[in-house]
């Protein structure tokens, strides 16, 4: 995929961490939130945060354990897994771009410290954001996402690729989430 391909594309900070690892592409199926099953359609189709409705569906905090990091001048990039504190399950696969100069300097060490999902940073910190979802998707699970989401055969999985953004429209960070099959 060209670089500018990539930048266009809703998938483009998980194509980033396949093509970094040479893993074979993903094919995403697009999907109208509508038609998702549910739980998905309730964890993915909104205009917030994932961390916040993931804990909420949870009943208990999720942290974060980060998979790759790379860092470029003004972004931050990592492949990260959600964990539900209470079992230790993954219970969200997914990769970001984050992108640094939108926030203040303890903000950026958060992040990069990498200690909480970057939603229960801007939560925990009333960093205001939109939420924009660019598409929801089904994708085959492959054996780098079993793995990470502790699945025992391939299975079809749910996701969705969303932008944060600040009130007036800078981007903050691109996102796909990959749900476990409920």
């Amino acid at each position: 995929m060209s670089s500018e391909e990539l930048k266009s594309s809703p998938y483009a900070p998980l194509i980033r961490f396949y093509e970094q690892e040479q893993l074979p592409p993903l094919e995403f199926q697009e999907e109208e939130g509508d038609d998702l099953p549910q739980p998905q359609r309730h964890l993915l189709v909104h205009s917030r945060d994932m961390t916040t409705r993931l804990e909420r569906y949870h009943r208990t905090s999720i942290t974060l354990k980060t998979l790759y990091i790379a860092q470029e001048p003004n972004s931050y990039f990592r492949e990260v897994l959600l964990i539900d504190e209470n079992t230790g399950k993954p219970v969200e696969y997914g990769a970001i771009e984050i992108h640094l100069e939108v926030f203040p300097e303890d903000l950026r060490q958060q992040i990069i410290e990498g200690q909480k999902p970057l939603g229960g940073i801007l939560v925990d910190n009333d960093f205001p954001f939109v939420s924009q979802p660019q598409t929801y998707f089904s994708v085959q699970s492959d054996e780098h996402i079993q793995q990470q989401l502790e699945l025992s055969g391939t299975v079809k999985l749910h996701g969705r690729a969303n932008l944060l953004c600040t009130a007036d429209g800078e981007t903050i960070a691109n996102i796909v989430e990959i749900l476990p099959d409920a």
